[in-house]
């Protein structure tokens, strides 16, 4: 079966590349002919001439970047580039045959030694200080030439297989545990407890993340004028303040953008930062700005993008939420119940428990016995109840209510909420009171969620027969203000969760994908190292199907493998692991299983794949659609995840040896000859 190969993203190319502890001095890029820069990975410096310069040298400077692409475009071997006052590099052109028009440039590093006449000369050339183009070079690595051409014949050794599927797994695995950092930072700014505390992390956790040089961030004041500045990682505390007014204006100009990059605009909004350019983040509560997230020289890549508008939307949230706290404190009990209603909900994880959860510290803070809570469907034209109390469950499955329909209908087209003394009396109802309500009192209110709309709750029953009032509205509209926050950040959360998931699954058959086995197999090696226990390894492969997917069609190919999918997953058990290892091989992972314990699960596997009703087998050698199986165990046929599944494919090798459909045991070969054991076969 073909493999079409997978186009690389020249981002991930360079995180690759960053992995290697000796790239850390270079700054990369990637320049394609005709194109330009098409990727760069800054995280401190600049590279010269075509990607924005680190001492301005003057338009009379004949920097060798321009000259060392051309070089190493028509070479197969590093180019090692070296400008008059002392900067360093080099240029490797792709060993691809589709990437032969691109090349890897490696720059941003100095020699010991600087060419002080040169610097004389490009200082009165340009009008620039030569202390100030001193400090410049002064914040650069040192790299000798030596050192840089090693360097380069070791980028040169390793491109190959950087440029091999291999990039997609440390991408995966690198995207993967960066998601799990996130879910966790999320966790912690939940429990901020004051501004500086939610800050601080935020700012330590971009600083680790993206590997921040410096961190400012801009805050709201009291009023809403005016932004304070300041720096929170590698810049002073005070940088003065922006005004509010240029805040709106910068985001009006970048509207719907994750982290817009700011370059002329810098020396407008921020004076005191000191920087050629600047990415944006804001810090937005629904619509209201409470700040932004300054990052000086840097220009974030779209996952790391996508991951840093995460976070700030969670510290948003947590800091608006600590705002209302604040603004709605009285010094009485009030508020205290409020602030732990609102930590309650914080412990739901799903939003549909979430639902449930609202409504009943809703009834508890007025003490009402009965109501329910409506959203919007799909349509967004009628209310469903997704949580009730005190009504017929089935009922409440079933009613639908139309938007302007009923009171709730009502409330939710007008956005108006309504408190109702008597619905006999009250000209805005007047209707019979059902016999499922105590009283006649009742309280209805739109949910709002970002200034939007997204259902009604209900309220009736009111302990001791009481009457609900104004009062009781106004109280119910700051819990239901508190969770829609919690609505907004559960959601993000169940997002995140899901991202990882799908990072951990193989979309065609959806199981775990091989990153996730890997690090599932290293940590059970790990486990049993610990505990001195045994496990085995299992790799399932179905026979002939490349035959069969010529004959009857990639599709038919694709529907037999989700059938063994689903045979495998029967007859595993609870315990074990199922993941795809590639896309007609499985592995199973049966902690705490020797070999031969193992053999019963193998063999109803392979049983039930034969059995399988598959149209079009008749056509294949024996008539059906096998499976050949290898088992490995840990520690007697390998102490490693590599070794183990290097033991598992040769035992699967030999099953499909000896005629396939048959269950291979590996053996540790006695004397240094090879002994594998078939004990099972039809």
């Amino acid at each position: 079966m073909s493999h079409k190969k997978v186009a690389i993203n020249p981002v991930d190319i360079l995180d690759s590349l960053r992995s290697y502890s000796f790239t850390a001095p270079f700054t990369l890029a990637i320049f394609s002919q005709g194109e330009g820069v098409i990727a760069k990975n800054i995280s401190s410096g600049q590279l010269c001439g075509i990607c924005g310069a680190t001492a301005e040298c003057g338009k009379s400077c004949t920097l060798p970047v321009d000259d060392l692409v051309r070089e190493a475009l028509a070479r197969v071997v590093p180019v090692i580039g070296r400008c008059p006052l002392g900067l360093l590099g080099f240029a490797i052109r792709f060993p691809d045959p589709a990437m032969s028009n691109r090349c890897l440039i490696a720059w941003g590093v100095r020699t010991s030694s600087i060419n002080l006449f040169y610097l004389e000369s490009m200082s009165r050339s340009t009008g620039i200080k030569p202390f100030t183009i001193l400090d410049r070079l002064g914040s650069l690595p040192v790299v000798e030439l030596d050192d840089v051409r090693e360097t380069a014949d070791r980028v040169h050794r390793i491109l190959p297989s950087i440029l091999s599927s291999n990039v997609h797994n440390h991408v995966l695995e690198a995207t993967v545990s960066r998601l799990n950092s996130v879910v966790g930072i999320s966790t912690q700014l939940d429990r901020g407890k004051n501004l500086d505390e939610v800050i601080s992390l935020l700012s330590e956790s971009f600083g680790v993340l993206f590997d921040c040089q410096q961190i400012a961030v801009a805050i709201s004041g009291h009023e809403g004028e005016s932004f304070s500045v300041r720096g929170t990682w590698g810049l002073p505390s005070d940088l003065g303040q922006t005004s509010s007014v240029l805040m709106h204006k910068l985001m009006e100009e970048n509207p719907g953008e994750r982290a817009p990059r700011l370059i002329a605009e810098t020396g407008e909004f921020f004076q005191t930062l000191g920087a050629q350019s600047a990415t944006f983040l804001p810090l937005m509560a629904g619509t209201e700005l409470l700040g932004c997230i300054l990052l000086p020289d840097l220009e974030l890549q779209p996952r790391d993008a996508l991951l840093a508008e995460i976070l700030t939307g969670r510290a948003a949230s947590r800091l608006m939420q600590l705002r209302n706290e604040a603004n709605h404190y009285s010094g009485s009990s009030l508020p205290a119940r409020l602030i732990a209603m609102t930590n309650s909900m914080l412990e739901v994880r799903s939003v549909e428990e979430l639902y449930s959860r609202i409504l009943s510290t809703a009834a508890e803070f007025l003490g009402a016995s009965a109501g329910s809570l409506m959203i919007f469907d799909e349509s967004g034209y009628s209310l469903r109840i997704v949580a009730s109390l005190g009504l017929n469950e089935q009922i409440s499955k079933s009613l639908s209510i139309k938007i302007g329909e009923g009171i709730a209908g009502k409330v939710a087209a007008t956005g108006s909420p309504i408190v109702v003394n008597d619905i006999e009396t009250d000209s805005r109802v007047a209707t019979t009171n059902r016999p499922r309500y105590r009283t006649k009192s009742f309280i209805c209110i739109p949910f709002w969620q970002d200034q939007k709309i997204i259902g009604v709750l209900n309220l009736s029953d009111k302990e001791g027969n009481d009457i609900f009032t104004e009062s009781d509205l106004q109280l119910l509209a700051l819990l239901l203000g508190q969770a829609g926050m919690v609505m907004e950040r559960t959601q993000s959360r169940q997002q995140t969760e899901m991202l990882i998931h799908l990072s951990a699954v193989d979309s065609a058959t959806n199981l775990y994908n091989r990153s996730f086995l890997d690090k599932r197999l290293s940590e059970e090696v790990n486990r049993s190292q610990r505990q001195d226990l045994k496990f085995t390894v299992v790799l399932v492969e179905l026979d002939h199907l490349n035959l069969y997917a010529s004959i009857c069609g990639s599709a038919a190919a694709s529907a037999a493998i989700k059938k063994t999918v689903a045979a495998i997953t029967r007859s595993a058990r609870q315990m074990d692991v199922v993941c795809s290892f590639n896309s007609e091989t499985f592995c199973i992972i049966l902690p705490g299983t020797i070999k031969t314990d193992a053999v019963p699960v193998t063999d109803r596997i392979r049983k039930a794949t034969a059995r399988m009703k598959i149209p079009g087998v008749d056509s294949l050698p024996s008539g059906k659609l096998s499976a050949s199986i290898g088992l490995a165990m840990y520690p007697d046929d390998g102490d490693s995840s590599d070794g183990l599944l290097a033991a598992a494919a040769e035992a699967l090798f030999k099953a499909k040896a000896e005629g396939r459909d048959c269950v291979v045991l590996h053996e540790p070969p006695p004397e240094n000859e090879d002994s594998i054991q078939t004990v099972a076969a039809s």
